[in-house]
C-alpha cells in the first residue's frame, strides 16, 4: 500500500518538473522573439516564428519527450537569433562597403541563407529524436 502511494507521489513530482521545465522553455523561446524583435530586426522575428511553427507542426508525432523536444526548439531559436545577428552584421557592413545595391543583393539572398539553417537544424533535430518502434521492426524485413 505504502509502495504504491509512494509510485504515485514520485509520478506526480515528475510530471510537476516536465510541467514547469516546459513552461521555462517556453518562456526562454518566446524572450528569444522578443531579442530578435528588439534588437535585431522584424524579419529575424518572422523567421523565428516560421522556424518554431514549422518545428513544432513537424515534431509534434515524432517520439520523444515534450521537455526533449522544447530543448531542440529553445537551441533552434538560439541558433537562429546567432545566425540574424550575423546576417544582420552583414547587412550592415556590406551597406556600408558596397552601396545600398547591396540591399537588394541581401533581400533577394536572405530567405535562402535562412532556409540553410532551419533545415539544416530541423534534420538534425530529428536525428537526435528516438526513432520510433516500427521503423526499427521495418528493417529486419
Amino acid at each position: 500500500m505504502r509502495v504504491k502511494k509512494a509510485e504515485k507521489s514520485t509520478n506526480r513530482m515528475k510530471s510537476l518538473v516536465n510541467l514547469l521545465a516546459a513552461g521555462l522553455l517556453l518562456e526562454v523561446v518566446a524572450l528569444c522573439l522578443v531579442f530578435s524583435y528588439l534588437f535585431v530586426n522584424t524579419e529575424s522575428m518572422i523567421t523565428l516564428l516560421v522556424f518554431d511553427f514549422l518545428f513544432l507542426t513537424l515534431t509534434f508525432y515524432v517520439c520523444g519527450t515534450v521537455v526533449w523536444k522544447l530543448g531542440l526548439l529553445l537551441l533552434g531559436n538560439i541558433v537562429g537569433l546567432l545566425c540574424s545577428l550575423v546576417f544582420h552584421s552583414i547587412r550592415i557592413v556590406g551597406v556600408a562597403g558596397f552601396g545600398e545595391w547591396f540591399n537588394v543583393f541581401y533581400a533577394v539572398s536572405y530567405p535562402g541563407l535562412n532556409m540553410l539553417w532551419i533545415v539544416s537544424f530541423w534534420s538534425l533535430s530529428l536525428a537526435a529524436l528516438p526513432k520510433p518502434q516500427f521503423a526499427s521492426q521495418s528493417e529486419k524485413f
